[in-house]
């Protein structure tokens, strides 16, 4: 079980700035790209916190992302909500704040959209590949905090994996011996 999940992940990867919906969306169609692009992060057991319009709604009154325009939501909207509803997974709101704002400081939307989408692919390659090193290639362009963010979601996701996984196994043994 785990080794396909595993190979789930090491075939996952977010869709780049580009592939993203070029139009605006509304509210419920919002809610529905993000659930279609991070449902594999929530396949096989492991469990990730689905997106909903209340929490939309929390993020335009804390900030995190732009108010919609006439409720209407664009490309810039989806990529954010994306990265937060990542990152959410392992840290608090503040922390997600500081981390896209240290991000679009250094770099435009969409180039610190697709450095995350890198990172994470990445993350993901290398626990599942068990043996890949990642690299910090240069300091000016390897935003640490993001790449550790990623290698921390990462992290998070195979160990409940790995436990779901241990737990099931024990469980199956546990009735076997019941049964015997």
């Amino acid at each position: 079980m785990i080794n396909s999940i595993t190979d789930d992940l090491t075939d996952f990867s977010l869709p780049v700035w580009d592939e993203l919906p070029d139009i605006d969306v509304y509210m419920d169609q919002l809610v529905t790209i993000i659930d279609r692009y991070l449902q594999p992060l929530s396949e096989n057991g492991i469990p990730f916190k689905p997106l909903t319009p209340s929490m939309v709604n929390n993020y335009v009154k804390l900030k995190l992302i732009p108010k919609p325009i006439k409720k209407r939501y664009s490309r810039k909207h989806i990529a954010r909500i994306i990265v937060i509803t990542i990152l959410k997974q392992v840290f608090d709101i503040p922390s997600i704040q500081q981390s896209i704002d240290l991000q679009t400081e250094n770099t435009n939307s969409k180039d610190a959209y697709n450095l995350f989408c890198q990172y994470l692919h990445e993350s993901l390659h290398a626990f599942s590949t068990q043996g890949e090193t990642i690299v910090f290639n240069n300091p000016e362009t390897d935003i640490a905090p993001i790449r550790w963010a990623c290698i921390t979601i990462v992290s998070k996701l195979f160990t409940e994996c790995a436990l779901t996984s241990t737990l099931n196994m024990i469980n199956n043994k546990e009735m076997v011996s019941q049964h015997d």
